[in-house]
Formats: structure tokens, C-alpha cells, sequence
């Protein structure tokens, strides 16, 4: 075991102390009047007898002055009755001092007699742990009454006063203007009293009833009465911090416990809002007890966990919880297409899992479902609490949600709790005082607390400890003395109250609300689990902290707030050690024993800001694989926060920021579009730091060029940087890298009408491919397959290049290897291929069985862009081959769907076909403005493969609408201009067919 020493020690702490000073009345008189060896002896004999008698109550003789001494209670250890202590030395060290006049002759010669002033105060000191620094208002207070003091007594502020009332009787002397105090302070005498007349200590009344809320009550009982006869609803119990969200609520669900029903409650935390789904999946951990069968996707011991619990579901639902919660490689949340609609939907399918497995029992036993600190919930678990109130409306279930902050929900009734009512507050002290409390006390706690029930709590049970005066100015004047001034002061006192337990306390609230007791003991190293145990007696006895209702074996303090007040008691170099120490036990752990997002925190507190960032990386990782984009940018936040605090010359400083701009450029395409400018900036940021880094750092963080050139503005600059990507990765080793360089290479070329550079870049790219590697990068890359990419896009060129042969021999290799990858993404692709070829030839049958085809496979896998196509194609073969009006409004929904989710990324070819299902329908005005428009924007972004045809186009338009021959001539001249700079001479034949089949002029 360490030494004491080696312990983690406070550099210094805040801390309620009792002073007592004394000093010699005429000490220079009696010098002068005696030898100064014998005035010497003398002296240090009182000292001596002052020191024994000040050590026997448990006090600390800080320092000798000359001729007198300042002593601390409560300092070094922590006690309890420091105050009764130091009033009790002080009458003592007065009797011992006169008592000196009554010794034999022979003593008398060695001692003198003297005459003391002692003055004894109460209050809040800030001290070093070496002692040699006290900072407060009692060590001064105290000095001051013992200057004010007569000979042979003892003066005592208001404040110990107020703590000793019960054990001493006391005279008011004066009330007296101190130096450097603003209010006249009241100077008491004390005098030993009678102990077996003092009063017990109240209990702390941790189970005392709820008073005042008897409306809120009903609320909730009516509620759970309709939720029996099956409709269930949602009620948001609103209010700020000790109002009582959490204690009406526990009184409801202790009213049920003798009823038939379930309850489970959830607990939002603070620093968790980045854990999606966090108080759901801590309840399936405490369902199946080990949470290795959630992280290894353990379907068997789920599905047995489940249906021990009573819930017979559908092993579907335990596939996607546990698709959710598995731990995965965290590679692929680098793709910036992992925000693809198939994500949300996945998002989406678990959300309904997570409902179904919350109300399956509800059929045959009442539910109810408490959501605690939902100001603190993540977005997904919002979306599972609305979900629930939504489904609550035909079940037997209430779903009650706790917080600090109102939430606009259609399906939920609201409870706001306001301040309790003064009749409210006079039973409240009245219970807590046990008999009538003194006349106005009751009222002058309200004004104090103005109705919040655990601040009136708390004053009533600190005023409960004083032996009280009658009139209102005492009252204020325990307050000021006692250094009272909120609710944050009387948990503080409380706290304090506890004695050598407040050190255990104060390390658990570093720990956060909810700690375990082996953590506890391991940051308290050198002390025993047994005196921890009796600790954790104590602070449970003095309702600070209770068992936790959601982790077994597990503690929480009783209110967040005396979390936060345990926690400020500390100093901030203090706290940051046992951060500190919190941080290096997380760092060794193979996987650390709390949340990434909270060993985030701890080290960031601690100071590390390395470790800070790791741990924040891997909290966002989790959250973009499980599409909980909101939660991710929450730790991404505290990432960059702890990268910009590291120095520039910190080693892993690049690594660090680069890795943190390849999860912000994901979540910032998923939050705000592929196309935003927030998207764009992180991509340039990063680009501006990772084309100054060697070759290897290059590849490793590959997803970077990539973002940035998915997320250029247009295919002008996206063509552009597609060629410095090549040219950047041509020397690097990696084979897969230099393939997906030449894999943007090909996507961009052919819509930039360069079909030779975009054949050569699929020539060089497929040389380099190699199906293992393929199966690792496709969900990375695009969300396909490279080669069914590479084959695709050539067959459209070949076709463009006016090379049918090869155009169909590489979109039948590009269908068979797509069926052959059995991969979502991949044979979606190869279909949209398929079909812009089948509809390039005018070959309807075909577009329209391709299209079914890609939609029932999008729609089996989510793929809401994929739909939107397919329809968009559907609707458009079929309207070209019928009258009908199906196949427009099947076209106008699949582009309203596209448009919704901004994913057109062939915008000429679906204006053109927008243009044709207009003319069918008669509309060539409105068909010949949108060609216009598509025109426009494919010369200005660059996307000029289709340019040709959209030409070709507005001329037929111009032809149907009577517009003079020369602009429908100009028009297709344009076009064969085009393709013929394109070498794309399929397109320039048809423009020239269009051409020769003009009136001559």
C-alpha cells in the first residue's frame, strides 16, 4: 500500500472552520514588572497548557503570536462540532490561565498568573493543504472580537453562536463596529450549559412526503387512470432546478407500487447529450446484466434476456438494437456519404425497435416510462420519447418526461411546476420543525426561497439546528454570519456537516452525478473499502446521495445540485488532480470503464488534452455510424475545443486536427448538405493542413481529398481538383488510395464532357482493383462499388463516343459484377447506369423494367434518392409511351423527392426528360424555359456532357412553339459544336440528323 504522501492530496480546499484566538491582557506591563527569564518560562507554559487543552477538543494551535495564539476547528480533520469545540477550549483555556493564581507558592515562582481575551468565529476559509495559507473572514472576526474582549472572557460571533445555541447558554454584550466589517457585529458571552437539556438533531426527512402538490398528483393519477382503459399519453413535467420534478414524480410512481404494472425509468445525463440513445441502451444493459452480448451483437443471449424480461418480440427488432449497439470499425464514419438517406433510415428503424421493445409487455401490464433530465437527452432519444407519445394514445402506457426546459410536442399535456404556495411552505416547515416553528419564520423562508421546495427544505432544516431568536434581523443575521446566500451555501453546510465524509463526497462529485463505489475507492487510494463503506453510510443518512435508480450497485447524489455544490468546494487545482487521476485510469484501460464522451470530459479537465480529443473522436465515431449526426457534432465540439488548446508543437497535433476535420466535414454534410458552405469550409481548412503533410499522413487521411472534392461547387472546380488529387497521390504506394483518386477522376470527367480522360482514368483505375480491398472501401467511397462505378461510367462514354459495342459490353459487365458484389449501394448504382443508357436510346421498355427494378431494391434498403430516381424514370417511359396522366404525376413526385433532398447530381439529363414530360403534355412554353434554365446551369457549373442534347432539344421546343428557323438552326449548330469539341460523336450525329431535317432557307 502507498504512503499517505503518495496519495493524491488537496492543494488547498474551502472549507466551514471555527477560529479561536487569544492574547495576554498587559503582556508588556507584566514584562517590565518581571525578569524577563521567568516572563519567558511563564509564557511558554501557557502556550503549552493553551496547546494541550486546544489539542484535547480537536482543535489545531496554528500559530503563536508573541504573546497569544491562533487555533483552527474543523482544520486539518473535519469535524462536526468544531464549533461547540472551540467555545468549550475557550472556557476551559480561561480557567486553566486564572486557575494559575491558585497554585502552590513553589509553582507559583515558576509560573506567573495572566488575564486572557479570547475571540472564537464561524465561516467559510480557503487554506492550503501545508497549512501556510488560511484566506476567510473568520480568522479576522476572530482576532477582532479578542481585541474586543474584556479580561478573563471569551467573545463569540453569530455565527458559532447560531452552530452552539443547543450546548451553551449565551448573553448578548453589545453589538460593536469592527474594523473592516460594513454591519455593527453582535459581541455573545457564553456560558457552560446543563448537556442533558441539549436536543437531539432532527433526521433529515430524505422520505418526507411531498407537500403542495396535490394537483399535480391528480394530474398524474387521472392520467394513468385513462392509460388503464388504453389511452396512454406523454405529460412533460416542466420546471427549473429544485423545484420538485423528481420528487413529484417518485411520489406518483411510490403511489402505484401496490398496482400491477411496470415502471422503468430512464436517466438523462450531463456530458451524455453526445451518447445517442444513452438511457435506452443503459436499460438494455441492465436487461441482459452483461453488457458484452450488446457490444458483440450476441443475438441468442439477447433474444433470452428479452423474453426472461416478458417481452416476445420479433427477432427483426433484435437485429437492428443490435446492429445498433455492436461495436464496429470506426473506418467507414470517415465516408462523407455516410450520411446518405439510407442512414436516416436506419436511424429511423431503430427508434421504432427501441418503441417496440418499451411497449410489447403494455398489452397485458400497465406501463409506465419515466424520462428524467430530458434537458440533458440526446436527439435520439427525443425522438423515442415522442415516438412513444405518439403510440402511448392506444396503449395502456404513460410516458412522463422530467425537465428544465419546454419542448414543443403536439402529442404531450404539460405540467409546469411553479413555487410552492406559502401554505405550502408553512406545512413544509412545520413538518421539518416537528413542533410550531417560531412565529414568521415560515414566512420569512418563502420570502426567501420564493416557493422553491428544496430550497425551503434546506432553510428550514439549517434554521431547525439554530437555536433561533424571535425577530427577523437575527434571522438575516444567521444568514449573513453564516455566509448563506443561496441554495449552492446550505448544501455546502450540509455537506460540510458530514464530517470526514465530505472528503468522499467531494471526490465521488468529480466523478459526476452517478459514481460507483469501486471507482470511489480507487480514487481515495490508502483508504480502506470499510471506511469508505461507513462514508457512503453517512452521506446516505444526510440524504445527500442515494442509491442509484438505474445502475445496480451504483450511488448518485440525491439532487444534481449538491453535486455541483460538493464540486465547487473544491479548489480548481485540486479538482484537476483527481480529474487527473481519473483521466490516467481511463488511458490504461484496454476500453475504458465509462463513456467515451465522460473520459472525454475527465481529461479535458485533467488537462490532457491529447487524451481529451482521442476520447472525443471515438464518441463521434460511434455516433456518425449510428446516423446520430446531432450527437456526433456535441463531441466534435469538446474535440476541437481540446485540439486548439494543445501546442502547435505537439507532435499529434496534425493527426489529431485532421482526424477531427474528417468528422466534421461528415456531420456538416449531413446537418446542412453535401453542398453547404459549412461542408466546403471544413474540407478547405483541412485540405490547406494535409497537402503540407508526407506522403503516408496523405493516404491515411485520403477522405479528406475526397470530401473535398465531393463538396466542390461545381464540376468545374470538382474537375479541376479531381486532376490535383491524382496528380497528388500518383507516387503513394498504396494501390487502393491511387485507385480512388483515379475513381473521382472518371465520376467527374463525364460530366465535364471528357470522355477520353475519363475512360484513361477508368483504365488506369480498374488496373489497380482488387475485390477485397473493394469490400473494406465501398461504403466508404461513394456507397459502391469502384469497378461497377468505373464500368458504368465508360459505358456511357463509350456510348457518347458513338461506340455502341463496347458501351454495351461494359454496362453488362458492370450489371453482372454489381449481382455479384451482393452489395445495396453497388447494384443500385449499376442500375441507374443501366437505365440513363436504356433512356439515352430511347429504349422505354427497357427504362421502365430497370426502374422497377432500382426501386424495389431502394425501397428494401431505404435509399430515398434511389426512389426518387426510380419514379423519376418510370413516370417518364411511361408517359412517353402513353397518354396517360400516371406517368406525370409519378415523374413530378420522384423530382419533388429529389429536389426535397437536394441529391440531383445529373440535373441536365432530368431537366431534359422535365422538358419532354411538358411537350407531352403540351406545354412547350414551360418545357423550353426549363431547357433554358438547364442550359444555363450546365455552362456555368460545368456539367456540359448533356449540353448537346439539351440544344438539340430547344430547338425541337422552338419548332413546336413557331419561332423563326434561324434560332432553332443556331441552336443545333450549338449543339454540334459541342459534341464535336467532345469528341462525342454519337451526340454530334443526332444534332447533325436534326440539322439535315430543317427547311432549307
Amino acid at each position: 500500500m502507498k504512503t499517505l504522501d503518495a496519495r493524491i492530496r488537496f492543494t488547498g480546499e474551502r472549507r466551514q472552520v471555527t477560529a479561536l484566538f487569544y492574547d495576554i491582557v498587559g503582556s508588556t506591563e507584566l514584562l517590565l514588572r518581571s525578569e524577563p527569564e521567568k516572563f519567558f518560562r511563564s509564557v511558554s507554559a501557557l502556550h503549552q497548557s493553551a496547546e494541550a487543552i486546544i489539542r484535547k477538543h480537536g482543535g489545531f494551535l496554528h500559530q503563536r503570536l508573541g504573546d497569544g495564539g491562533c487555533c483552527f476547528f474543523g482544520y486539518p480533520e473535519q469535524s462536526e462540532d468544531a464549533a461547540e469545540s472551540a467555545v468549550r477550549a475557550s472556557l476551559e483555556l480561561l480557567r486553566v490561565a486564572a486557575g494559575a493564581e491558585t497554585k502552590t507558592q513553589a509553582k507559583a515562582k515558576a509560573r506567573r498568573p495572566f488575564r486572557l481575551r479570547i475571540g472564537v468565529a464561524t465561516g467559510l476559509v480557503v487554506f492550503s493543504t501545508q497549512g501556510d495559507e488560511i484566506v476567510g473572514t473568520a480568522p479576522v472576526l476572530a482576532a477582532r472580537l479578542q481585541a474586543e474582549a474584556d479580561p478573563n472572557s471569551v467573545l463569540v460571533a453569530d455565527s458559532t453562536v447560531q452552530l452552539t445555541r443547543q450546548k451553551f447558554d449565551y448573553s448578548l454584550v453589545r453589538e460593536a463596529r469592527l474594523k473592516g466589517f460594513e454591519h455593527p457585529v453582535a459581541l455573545w458571552r457564553p456560558q457552560e450549559r446543563d448537556q442533558s437539556t441539549a436536543e437531539p438533531s432532527p433526521s433529515q426527512g430524505a422520505d418526507r412526503p411531498i407537500r403542495g402538490r396535490e394537483k399535480e398528483l391528480a394530474a398524474l393519477s387521472s392520467a394513468w387512470n385513462s392509460a388503464l382503459g388504453g389511452k396512454g399519453s406523454l405529460i412533460a413535467v416542466v420546471g427549473e432546478a429544485g423545484i420538485g420534478k423528481s420528487r413529484l414524480v417518485g411520489e406518483f410512481a411510490e403511489s402505484l407500487r401496490q398496482s400491477a404494472h411496470e415502471t422503468v425509468v430512464f436517466q438523462c445525463g450531463r456530458r451524455l447529450e453526445s451518447q445517442p440513445l444513452h438511457p435506452f441502451v443503459s436499460f438494455l444493459e441492465r436487461l441482459v446484466a452483461e453488457s458484452s452480448v450488446l457490444k458483440d451483437g450476441d443475438n441468442d443471449a439477447f433474444m433470452r434476456a428479452l423474453q426472461a424480461s416478458g417481452r416476445e418480440l420479433d427477432a427483426s427488432v433484435a437485429d437492428t438494437i443490435l446492429a445498433f449497439t455492436a461495436e464496429r470499425s470506426p473506418a467507414t464514419s470517415r465516408n462523407i456519404r455516410v450520411s446518405d438517406l439510407s442512414g436516416r433510415a436506419f436511424r429511423r428503424k431503430v427508434i421504432e425497435a427501441a418503441a417496440d421493445i418499451l411497449t410489447c409487455k403494455a398489452a397485458g401490464l400497465p406501463t409506465l416510462l419515466i424520462f428524467e433530465d430530458v434537458h440533458w437527452a440526446d436527439d435520439m432519444t427525443l425522438e423515442l420519447i415522442d415516438r412513444l407519445g405518439s403510440l402511448a394514445a392506444g396503449l395502456p402506457i404513460l410516458v412522463i418526461q422530467t425537465s428544465r426546459i419546454r419542448r414543443s410536442l403536439a402529442v404531450a399535456s404539460e405540467i409546469e411546476l411553479p413555487g410552492l404556495t406559502a401554505a405550502a411552505v408553512r406545512d413544509l416547515v412545520a413538518s421539518i420543525w416537528r413542533e410550531h416553528p417560531p412565529p414568521g419564520l415560515s414566512d420569512f423562508i418563502l420570502d426567501q426561497c420564493d416557493g422553491m421546495p428544496l430550497y425551503a427544505e434546506e432553510l428550514a432544516s439549517f434554521f431547525r439546528r439554530q437555536p433561533l431568536g424571535k425577530s427577523l434581523a437575527e434571522w438575516k443575521g444567521l444568514l449573513r454570519e453564516g455566509g448563506v446566500t443561496s441554495l449552492n451555501d446550505l448544501l455546502s453546510a450540509r455537506l460540510a456537516a458530514t464530517g470526514s465524509a465530505r472528503r468522499a463526497a467531494q471526490f465521488a462529485s468529480v466523478i459526476g452525478r452517478e459514481f460507483s463505489i469501486s471507482l470511489l475507492t480507487y480514487l481515495l487510494e490508502g483508504v480502506s473499502r470499510r471506511s469508505v463503506d461507513v462514508d457512503i453510510e453517512q452521506l446516505l443518512s444526510q440524504g445527500i446521495i442515494e442509491r442509484s435508480t438505474t445502475s445496480h450497485g451504483s450511488y448518485q447524489f440525491r439532487h444534481v445540485l449538491a453535486q455541483e455544490a460538493a464540486y465547487s468546494s473544491l479548489l480548481k487545482s485540486d479538482r484537476r488532480r483527481i480529474h487527473r487521476r481519473i483521466a490516467d485510469l481511463l488511458i490504461g484501460e484496454g476500453k475504458p470503464s465509462l463513456p467515451a464522451a465522460i473520459a472525454a470530459w475527465q481529461c479535458a479537465e485533467a488537462g490532457l488534452h491529447d487524451a481529451a480529443a482521442r476520447f472525443a473522436l471515438a464518441a463521434a465515431e460511434a455516433s456518425v455510424l449510428r446516423s446520430a449526426m446531432q450527437e456526433a457534432n456535441v463531441s466534435l465540439e469538446l474535440c476541437a475545443e481540446a485540439v486548439a488548446s494543445l501546442s502547435r508543437r505537439h507532435p499529434d497535433r496534425p493527426e489529431l486536427a485532421l482526424s477531427l476535420f474528417e468528422l466534421q466535414g461528415v456531420v456538416a454534410s449531413a446537418l446542412e448538405g453535401e453542398g453547404s458552405e459549412s461542408a466546403r469550409r471544413v474540407y478547405a481548412r483541412a485540405m490547406q493542413l494535409l497537402r503540407k503533410q508526407p506522403s503516408a499522413m496523405r493516404v491515411k487521411h485520403f477522405p479528406i481529398y475526397w470530401g473535398w472534392w465531393f463538396t466542390a461547387p461545381n464540376i468545374l472546380t470538382q474537375q479541376s481538383r479531381a486532376r490535383i488529387l491524382i496528380s497528388d497521390m500518383q507516387a503513394v504506394e498504396d494501390r487502393e488510395t491511387r485507385l480512388q483518386s483515379y475513381h473521382c477522376g472518371w465520376a467527374t470527367s463525364f460530366h465535364a464532357g471528357e470522355h477520353g480522360f475519363c475512360l484513361d482514368c477508368v483504365a488506369k483505375g480498374l488496373a489497380l482493383y482488387d475485390p477485397e480491398s473493394a469490400v473494406r472501401n465501398r461504403a466508404f467511397f461513394g456507397g459502391h462499388d469502384a469497378k461497377v462505378c468505373g464500368l458504368g461510367e465508360s459505358a456511357l462514354s463509350y456510348l457518347l463516343l458513338d461506340e455502341a459495342e463496347a458501351s454495351e459490353h461494359a454496362i453488362g459487365q458492370c450489371l453482372e459484377w454489381a449481382s455479384a458484389t451482393d452489395h445495396a449501394g453497388s447494384m443500385v448504382h449499376a442500375l441507374y447506369y443501366a437505365m440513363v443508357l436504356a433512356r439515352c436510346q430511347g429504349r422505354y421498355d427497357d427504362v421502365h423494367a430497370l426502374g422497377e427494378r432500382m426501386l424495389s431494391l431502394a425501397e428494401r434498403h431505404g435509399l430515398a434518392a434511389s426512389q426518387a430516381r426510380a419514379n423519376m424514370y418510370c413516370g417518364w417511359a411511361e408517359l412517353m409511351t402513353s397518354s396517360a396522366a400516371g406517368g406525370e404525376e409519378r415523374f413530378a413526385g420522384g423530382l419533388a423527392l429529389q429536389q426535397q433532398l437536394g441529391t440531383d447530381d445529373n440535373f441536365s439529363m432530368h431537366s431534359d426528360m422535365h422538358a419532354q414530360v411538358l411537350r407531352q403534355r403540351g406545354r412547350s412554353a414551360e418545357a423550353l424555359a426549363t431547357v433554358q434554365n438547364a442550359i444555363n446551369v450546365g455552362r456555368s457549373s460545368g456539367q456540359s456532357f448533356w449540353l448537346a442534347e439539351l440544344y438539340r432539344l430547344s430547338a425541337q421546343l422552338r419548332g413546336d412553339l413557331n419561332e423563326p428557323l434561324s434560332s432553332i438552326r443556331r441552336d443545333l449548330t450549338r449543339a454540334i459544336q459541342i459534341a464535336e469539341g467532345q469528341k462525342a460523336a454519337w451526340l454530334a450525329e443526332r444534332a447533325k440528323q436534326s440539322l439535315d431535317g430543317l427547311p432549307r432557307p
